[in-house]
């Protein structure tokens, strides 16, 4: 009785343990990039995840905002799909392997360089984003090795980001920044200048 009472304690103890490490490693890259550490900040996150994840959306906006179609008839990527994922990720390289352009892009919200900062529009790691511990619970998704959560919590959903973390070499990391209609719109007015 007394051994089953402390395998049952062991497991509460290992599962609350796994339940909080996700909200742990979301803090963690917050706390980076408020203090603008980027060297800590460098060691959360899975940086080819991550510019996959954004490219993507950036080659979509760039082609809504040219008014051409992602897919062609038979749901093969087409050509002009393809080059602006490869633009947009040549565009992402410059942001995300900069830290200060990288810590600008999460914590003040900026995509480029000689932008002022957005009025209308959050940052996923600013100071006010995340909110108290209560709200990014209930705004998460927590599956296995996958944790996903929109911020700001006080925002519209399409005011937010969605930030996910997933398990990378036993640690947390942002794997993916699902940007808001609006960033994604100004990445591929970027993307359009830089072409």
């Amino acid at each position: 009785m007394r051994w089953t009472l402390v395998i049952i304690l062991a497991f509460i103890i290992l599962l609350a343990g796994y339940t909080v490490w996700p909200f742990y490693s979301l803090y963690r890259i917050a706390s980076a990039v408020e203090t603008r550490n980027s060297a800590a900040l460098q060691e959360l996150i899975d940086f080819p995840s991550l510019r996959v994840s954004m490219s993507q959306q950036i080659a979509n906006a760039h082609l809504k905002l040219t008014g051409k179609s992602a897919e062609t008839g038979e749901g093969t990527r087409s050509l002009e799909s393809r080059v602006g994922a490869m633009v947009a990720d040549a565009l992402l390289a410059k942001i995300i392997f900069n830290p200060e352009r990288l810590l600008d892009l999460l914590g003040k919200g900026l995509v480029s360089a000689n932008q002022s900062p957005p009025s209308g529009l959050a940052a996923p790691f600013a100071a006010n984003s995340l909110g108290s511990a209560w709200q990014i619970w209930l705004n998460s998704d927590y599956s296995g090795a996958n944790f996903y959560v929109a911020v700001p919590v006080d925002r519209p959903f399409d005011q937010r980001f969605g930030i996910r973390l997933r398990v990378v070499d036993w640690d947390w990391k942002l794997s993916g920044l699902d940007l808001p209609e609006s960033m994604s719109t100004d990445f591929a007015q970027e993307l359009a200048r830089t072409r």
